[in-house]
């Protein structure tokens, strides 16, 4: 194997980035050069080079998401390519290794990323943590949802109220009602205007003039698609749902993405029969155990929890640790039941997207009865979602 230096990529360096992003990809970026061109700029770029040839890369976006209700720093994995040529050669294993380190010095306690592969990246120690469902309907098969008290307004981007109420209800949503979703600052939501996620939008307000839910969609020929409804109750819900409806005699269909799991279609719609297609599209990982547990939101307990970590990419995250509530500590032993758990699971777990008796039926963690039952108690039953991608 030739000789090869892995270095940061400077910014000059940045053509180099596009070159190998276009040649592995083979699809424009989605967002535009304008796009791309923020992000790589503000993204940690390392690169593996031979001489001034750039051979392989992996970018890292500064991002952040709510986990029950408190921020964390994430690192959002993008762009991670080589030229083939120069795959097997173990070239990816190196950066992927030395951008958990990075992101750990970076204080970014977690990391995201959009998986060619599942199986692959779950060597690097990541893990679906979020299951979505995209539908297509028919116009002519667009559910009844009976009446609503309240109505729906149509709102654009162009106007700023208008993103305002998006904006406030988006964030209600991501730190209260689910687990894992992006903190969306001023960069980000232009991000999504620059996709056109943004060019239109429908709020309902409730009978008292209250917003209670929003959708952004656009119309793209004869197709209506939903790019995300946020709603705050069931009302909001079949309001929008509503609207849609009234667009029957314009479009062919409804495509309709992050608008819930499989189990809330199933509740939500009198007759859920139309086409569904499940995705796990995303993955996370943990990037440091010790300091992710201590800003964890635990249920109260009233024993100390104890939890033994496997991770072979990161070995400062393996050993056993003392929980108790907020504080924790690594320990070097200990003769008290422990709940044996792979990186890869504990965050499942601790996102929300599986309970430790599941995981422990599918052999991806080990512990007693007891010692699950404890563990029960103390993850809180809050679902985990990701409506963005990068």
């Amino acid at each position: 194997m030739i000789a090869v230096e892995l270095r940061e990529i400077k910014e000059s360096e940045i053509e180099k980035v596009k070159e190998l992003r276009d040649y592995a990809f083979r699809v424009p970026a989605s967002g535009g050069e304008d796009d791309f061109n923020y992000w790589v700029q503000n993204a940690r770029r390392l690169g593996l080079f031979y001489g001034e040839h750039l051979l392989a890369q992996v970018l890292t976006y500064p991002l952040s998401v709510s986990i029950l209700g408190e921020r964390f720093s994430m690192g959002g994995i993008a762009y991670v390519a080589s030229f083939p040529e120069f795959r097997n050669g173990g070239l990816i294993t190196r950066l992927m290794t030395e951008s958990l380190v990075r992101m750990r010095d970076a204080g970014q306690l977690v990391s995201y990323l959009s998986p060619f592969s599942i199986p692959f990246y779950r060597r690097f120690g990541y893990e679906v943590f979020t299951e979505k469902v995209e539908l297509e309907i028919p116009s002519h098969a667009l559910p009844d949802m009976g009446t609503v008290p309240g109505r729906v307004m149509r709102l654009t981007s162009k106007d700023g109220t208008g993103i305002s109420v998006v904006r406030e209800l988006y964030n209600r949503l991501a730190l209260t009602k689910k687990s894992g979703m992006m903190m969306r600052d001023d960069a980000w939501w232009l991000r999504l205007a620059r996709r056109g996620y943004t060019k239109e939008i429908a709020v309902y307000c409730d009978m008292n003039g209250v917003t209670m839910g929003y959708m952004l969609f656009t119309l793209d020929a004869e197709v209506f698609k939903v790019h995300e409804m946020v709603t705050l109750n069931y009302e909001a819900e079949k309001g929008l749902w509503r609207f849609i409806g009234t667009h029957g005699m314009m479009v062919d269909r409804v495509v309709a993405k992050n608008v819930g799991a499989l189990r809330d279609v199933a509740l939500a719609f009198p007759s859920p029969d139309f086409k569904k297609r499940e995705i796990l599209d995303f993955m996370m990982r943990i990037v440091d155990v010790e300091a992710f547990l201590s800003k964890y939101r635990f249920e109260w307990t009233d024993n100390a929890l104890y939890l033994q970590v496997e991770d072979e990419m990161a070995p400062w995250n393996e050993g056993v640790f003392e929980i108790r509530g907020s504080f924790v500590k690594r320990v070097e032993s200990t003769k008290e039941p422990v709940l044996a758990i792979t990186i890869q699971a504990l965050g499942q777990m601790l996102m929300g997207f599986a309970r430790p008796r599941d995981l422990v039926h599918y052999e991806k963690a080990q512990g007693s009865d007891i010692t699950v039952e404890a563990w029960e108690k103390a993850i809180p039953h809050v679902r985990s979602d990701f409506y963005d991608a990068f």
